[in-house]
């Protein structure tokens, strides 16, 4: 193989080191785990992963560059973090059971001021309590720990395991779940509580659009209002084509920042919409006779605010589409009045070129005759001045055959120049 290792693509390695990240550890019932989920901004990434590289070393484990994922031991437990895009998570994973089904979050980190250092906002904290199914408490003691208005409560990973939560936020300050385990194995069980991690991360971060999508559809009505206004000005009022133009210019400017403003979180709350039904999807869930599903639950809650933030990008795409269009209908009805102008101003330019070629005709008659006044005039005095030197010559005789004679010249001369100057102007 070591000829063929010479010829590896360059992304063979890091392609298959991909493939293998992100694979949450198998997990042994029962146990607690608490999820903490940050939002990291970019210019923090590099803080945050210097520090993760020193818990990994403290542990004697190795976080490289290219990884997105850890798995240390960490205070009698397991400690794994995720790096995504826009947030990363830690996920503390504590074996056996405690008093109660849930305590404080912070009793599951190494300190309680372990998170000080790494940078990120809280975005979402839950705990998730695993239980084999003979210790399943009895349903009032379950219904203790949830809302009863808000709970939800479904059969997962073909009837392997079941599920209970409400999507609240309780007095400790974080999510509550509680699975019961039916017979998953250790790596079935693992990838469920990542599955359900998931879930919950993807569907929170899908509606990080909706109050920029509420706020989108206040400023997306005023200006189609605006549009409204000026799409009825430009049938009404033809005469102020360049002020419209420039009005409508302002208006696709202010759409254009708009969707520049909103493009970006409104696609990645279609992204994670989407990644959300995929986890659904795979948590193969059966739903229970009289409660709220997972799957119920999504679809109340989650797709009414996906559907308007689809229709705001629906409408900024249909509204610049329109404005476009209204763009190209004053330029179009500018430049025809351009075209009128110069029509009628070329008629103009060639009614003033006739006129300057009469004109033109006028004087070169004109020219004629005085050409012919000078020639005479100096055929004249040439006479007078032979004369003086040859007495015996007819002077009147002369004169009277010089004035026919330059006469003559003149208009063959003229005539001869006015078909060469033709005669260039074709060549």
């Amino acid at each position: 193989m070591s000829k063929l290792t010479l010829r590896n693509h360059p992304l063979r390695d890091v392609l298959d080191k991909e493939l293998r990240q992100r694979t949450f550890p198998a997990l042994s019932t029962p146990c607690r785990l608490c999820h903490f989920t940050f939002t990291v901004a970019n210019a923090s990434r590099q803080l945050e992963f210097s520090l993760m590289q020193q818990q990994a070393e403290l542990q004697g484990a190795l976080l490289k560059e290219t990884d997105q994922d850890l798995n240390i031991s960490l205070f009698a437990g397991t400690l794994r973090w995720e790096r995504h895009g826009e947030f990363s998570s830690y996920t503390f994973i504590l074996p056996g059971t405690a008093p109660a089904l849930f305590d404080d979050p912070l009793s599951f980190l190494p300190s309680r001021d372990w998170f000080d250092e790494l940078p990120g906002q809280v975005f979402r904290v839950v705990q998730l309590t695993v239980i084999p199914a003979a210790a399943l408490p009895a349903k009032g003691e379950i219904n203790r720990y949830f809302n009863d208005e808000t709970c939800i409560s479904s059969m997962l990973a073909n009837e392997k395991a079941r599920i209970w939560t409400d999507f609240q936020k309780h007095a400790e300050g974080a999510g509550r779940l509680l699975l019961v385990d039916y017979g998953l194995s250790p790596a079935r069980l693992g990838r469920l509580a990542q599955q359900l991690f998931d879930l919950g991360n993807y569907r929170k971060l899908s509606l990080l659009g909706w109050p920029v999508a509420r706020q989108a559809l206040h400023k997306l009505n005023n200006l189609e209002q605006q549009l409204s206004g000026l799409t009825q000005r430009i049938e009404q009022e033809r005469d102020n084509d360049e002020l419209l133009l420039n009005q409508i210019s302002q208006l696709a400017a202010q759409t254009e920042h708009l969707i520049a403003e909103t493009s970006s979180r409104l696609a990645a709350t279609a992204a994670y919409y989407q990644l959300t039904q995929d986890r659904l999807k795979a948590l193969d869930e059966t739903p229970l006779t009289d409660l709220i599903s997972l799957q119920d639950f999504t679809e109340r809650r989650l797709t009414p605010a996906f559907r308007t933030s689809e229709s705001v990008q629906a409408r900024q795409t249909a509204l610049s589409a329109r404005l476009g269009r209204s763009t190209e209908l004053l330029r179009t009805r500018i430049n025809l009045k351009l075209e009128q102008q110069n029509q009628q101003l070329l008629v103009s330019m060639d009614k003033k070129a006739r006129q300057q070629l009469k004109l033109q005709q006028v004087v070169e008659s004109l020219s004629f005759v005085a050409i012919c006044y000078y020639g005479a005039q100096l055929a004249d005095k040439a006479l007078q001045a032979a004369a003086f030197w040859l007495p015996e010559l007819n002077l009147s005789l002369w004169r009277a055959v010089s004035l026919p004679t330059v006469i003559l010249a003149v208009a063959l001369l003229l005539l001869f120049l006015s078909r060469q100057l033709k005669k260039d102007q074709t060549d």
